[in-house]
């Protein structure tokens, strides 16, 4: 089902973008290799105090990361909101950033991960956001530019609506070395993987995020996951280097099943998981295995939701920034997806 949102207006040569950090703080050499990869799309950077700051002191400081937020989205001079990194304490903040400021400031905010708490908000107020594109690691690692990531996160700067999709063709879940700077290895990718494909068109809007963090939100009690969901939403998922076992996913998605969210929704676009490493094989098979927990608990409450495994956003590279809160249209006839 379709419910207002809009997105913000475009970024374009001379924007200015804030950097802010929301829960933890990146690698120094990554946060100067992001402001040049920022500025090297013609905008103007403003580092916030946040990011400025080591991880520690932003641990410690939760009041300041949420006036952070405040200030960059309450600044008129400031177009777009960029997440230096995510981190596992974002959730602290959230009661506390102004509702009213994110309300009647629209701006494009880039961020994944633990970033998933901001985005629930915006998206709740109305508001398109990107999940992904955040400095760290999104656009500073790799000694350039993944090209499929530079061309979508492109994209997510300058165009409304978002687009029609497609996947990349390779991947990888490799760390980024900066004191080496040595290429990370990539792996050949055989595409998304459809399940339910029986021909029919699922239209409506995307919202979600990070796995761990929309579980943080099942255990609060007040809550906004998954009561933003409505009846024919499309939920967009992907879990962490945490690699959470197979049995917790199951849970999770049991979870949702008792509570009659899987049975509403329209549809479900689930990322590329990283894996514990290890030979190619080993990586596949914990991908193959994710995929299967999540059907078998899926099809118990909905047996003809359709799904799309490893897609191209959250913690693996390259990544395709979703824009949640958008609509989207899964054809799965035709095997397309399309962000309107």
């Amino acid at each position: 089902m379709d419910k207002p949102s809009t997105y913000p207006p475009p970024l374009h040569p001379g924007s200015r973008v804030a950097v802010i950090a929301t829960s933890h703080a990146p690698p120094r050499e990554a946060l100067s290799r992001g402001i040049d990869r920022l500025e090297s799309f013609g905008l103007d950077v403003e580092l916030f105090e946040t990011a400025t700051r080591d991880t520690d002191w932003l641990r410690s400081h939760p009041k300041e990361r949420a006036r952070d937020v405040n200030r960059a989205f309450a600044d008129e001079a400031i177009d777009g909101v960029v997440a230096a990194m995510g981190g596992n304490r974002e959730i602290q903040i959230v009661d506390t950033i102004d509702e009213s400021i994110l309300r009647d400031n629209p701006k494009r905010f880039y961020g994944s991960s633990d970033n998933t708490h901001l985005h629930l908000l915006l998206n709740r107020l109305g508001w398109v956001s990107f999940y992904g594109g955040q400095l760290f690691p999104d656009i500073s690692v790799d000694p350039e530019m993944h090209p499929y990531t530079h061309r979508n996160i492109e994209r997510a700067m300058t165009r409304t609506p978002f687009g029609e999709c497609t996947a990349a063709s390779e991947w990888t879940d490799e760390y980024y070395d900066f004191e080496t700077q040595a290429s990370r290895e990539w792996f050949p990718s055989s595409g998304w993987y459809w399940h339910n494909t029986t021909g029919k068109t699922v239209h409506g809007t995307l919202l979600g995020g990070c796995f761990e963090m929309l579980e943080s939100q099942l255990m609060m009690s007040e809550d906004v996951f998954p009561h933003v969901l409505d009846s024919g939403d499309i939920l967009a998922i992907e879990t962490s280097g945490e690699t959470p076992t197979h049995a917790e996913v199951e849970r999770f998605f049991t979870v949702l099943g008792e509570r009659g969210t899987i049975g509403d929704l329209g549809g479900l676009l689930v990322g590329r998981p990283e894996t514990p490493k290890g030979s190619l094989t080993k990586r596949n098979t914990y991908r193959r295995e994710q995929r299967r927990s999540i059907k078998h608990v899926c099809d118990e409450y909905a047996e003809d939701l359709p799904i799309v495994f490893d897609l191209d956003f959250g913690h693996t590279a390259p990544i395709l920034p979703l824009p949640l809160g958008s609509n989207v249209t899964v054809d799965t006839g035709e095997r397309t997806i399309l962000f309107e």
